[in-house]
């Protein structure tokens, strides 16, 4: 297999890294440091590929190490309110299409970002990244077993907290 450049694992794997970091971090700004940080720590070989994984495990490792990282020296996460649009005089399915599903999205965020870090994480990699779960065990440093084990907690809580509101919606 040819070498990959620099410039063909940032296009593969930056997206992903930022939406892990999203998720675990809950600000974009920070997200962006991360993104920037991984992509460095790469660039400089301060994280050198061994070729004993997948490409993708370890990009994420990196970057979910540098999120973790950046969360332990935070105490206080920002969350963003939603603005309630207008809603007099809108047809149901137009105030279900722009209110409810939104705002399911928003609760099911919330949800997420109500999760322990490490549950979060094999979510968000899983679930929102859709890596296989060798690669979810590699990024985040554990067996396979364990992966499995964080995602199955972590769907419970989400269907647990998303419950009521579900119920509520009539969805």
């Amino acid at each position: 297999m040819p070498p990959i450049s620099l410039t063909e694992v940032f296009d593969r794997f930056a997206d992903g890294v930022y939406t892990l970091a999203v998720r675990l971090l809950r600000d974009h700004h920070l997200a962006e440091d991360v993104v920037a940080d991984t992509f460095l720590a790469i660039l400089r070989g301060r994280a050198p590929y061994r070729g004993d994984g997948s490409l993708a495990g370890w990009v994420y490792r990196i970057g979910y190490r540098r999120a973790i990282a950046l969360l332990r020296r935070r105490r206080e996460l920002p969350t963003a309110d939603a603005e309630l649009l207008p809603l007099a005089d809108r047809p149901a399915e137009a105030v279900h299409a722009e209110v409810i599903r939104p705002e399911l999205a928003d609760r099911l965020d919330a949800a997420i970002g109500e999760l322990p870090p490490t549950l979060r994480a094999a979510f968000v990699l899983r679930d929102v990244n859709e890596l296989s779960t060798a690669e979810v065990s590699a990024a985040l440093g554990i067996g396979e077993s364990a992966v499995k084990m964080r995602l199955a907690r972590a769907r419970a809580r989400l269907r647990v907290s998303l419950k009521e509101y579900l119920r509520e919606s009539h969805l």
